[in-house]
């Protein structure tokens, strides 16, 4: 449930928002009370391994949060130039559904052990594993998930993201373990880990990815080594000037269904808030002094659980929330704007 809410929250909201916070932290407590009544309180991934990383293993995820911040920006690129190669297809959306209809139809024959969500392939990550089957699951998954999703048929990628990125953390850990002397007790720290790391430096969302395997593992032990490695991966993707998969995929829905073109023309108004931090260039200012874009305006400003009517010589102190009204073209323009003079750069 808590990396349900952080999700909406970094990932979809993108702010923090008191009203958003309480919508989906209730929501996601039912959700999560009701499907424990009928699959019970265990975890989804119930690893039998509890033992922490010593410290003087942490060399070994520095290179761990390298490599998955490349294999994610390198998703990232190949997802999007997929759909580019499914888009030059002359042919009807039926036929293009075809193409992944046909492949799970031989995986299934040949190898269905990388099919539906992948719980089977959690199953078969061990050290028992040879390492040419762990780099074949590695990279059938992989291949099998990007075609899928490409063509367009209904589906997601979150949760095959996290089975990809297991099964890479298998593949780093058998190298590990017989090659560079880890201790193979620790085989299945690096499943765990890698889950956390690809899926940040794909989504770039880090905390909602450290809470998710932390609460999907039920287990608090890896927390140190999580977010090791998914701040690693993060700064390496970012470095790579890999945009996040799902700004990349709204931009391009967007875009194919005109809605840019729309928000262009639109007389809508919206509601942006923003809390005022300690130290920021708007604190200790008064409204008067404020250089706001046309047609944006300060609505009102809460302090102290007390609204306030803003006038021009209102002047804002730290800790205010303030309600910006603006066109919903303008939305992005304004919003970054007022994100730059509330908070601390």
């Amino acid at each position: 449930p808590l990396s349900g809410v952080l999700f909406s929250l970094e990932e979809i909201y993108k702010y923090f928002s008191p009203l958003v916070l309480i919508s989906t932290i209730t929501a996601a407590v039912v959700a999560d009370f009701i499907s424990k009544q009928f699959f019970g309180l265990n975890p989804v991934f119930n690893f039998s391994t509890s033992q922490a990383i010593p410290l003087n293993n942490y060399w070994i995820l520095l290179i761990l949060g390298i490599c998955l911040g490349i294999f994610g920006a390198f998703y990232n690129w190949i997802t999007l130039k997929t759909q580019d190669l499914y888009a030059k297809l002359k042919c009807s959306t039926s036929i293009k559904l075809m193409i992944p209809f046909l492949l799970a139809g031989i995986l299934g024959l040949l190898f269905p052990i990388v099919l539906c969500g992948g719980h089977a392939i959690v199953e078969e990550l061990s050290l028992t594993t040879t390492l040419s089957l762990l780099l074949l699951m590695l990279v059938a998954k992989f291949l099998f998930s990007i075609i899928s999703f490409g063509s367009g048929a209904p589906g997601g990628i979150f949760f095959p993201l996290l089975i990809i990125g297991g099964t890479f953390g298998a593949v780093f850990g058998y190298i590990a373990i017989n090659y560079l002397g880890i201790s193979p007790t620790l085989f299945n720290n690096f499943i765990i880990i890698s889950m956390a790391g690809y899926f940040t430096a794909i989504v770039r969302a880090p905390i909602t990815g450290i809470i998710l395997i932390t609460e999907m593992t039920g287990s608090f032990t890896h927390l140190l080594s999580l977010s090791v490695v998914s701040i690693i991966s993060y700064i390496v993707a970012d470095l790579l000037k890999s945009t996040p998969i799902y700004d990349s995929l709204l931009k391009r829905l967007l875009l194919k269904n005109n809605i840019n073109e729309y928000h262009s023309k639109s007389t809508k108004k919206i509601i942006i808030t923003n809390v005022v931090h300690f130290g920021s260039k708007i604190e200790k200012t008064y409204l008067n002094n404020l250089k706001l874009p046309e047609n944006t305006l300060i609505v009102s400003i809460k302090r102290d659980e007390v609204s306030i009517v803003p006038k021009g010589n209102t002047l804002i102190k730290a800790g205010d929330t303030i309600l910006t009204m603006t066109d919903l073209k303008n939305e992005w323009k304004v919003r970054e704007l007022m994100d730059s003079l509330t908070t601390i750069e």
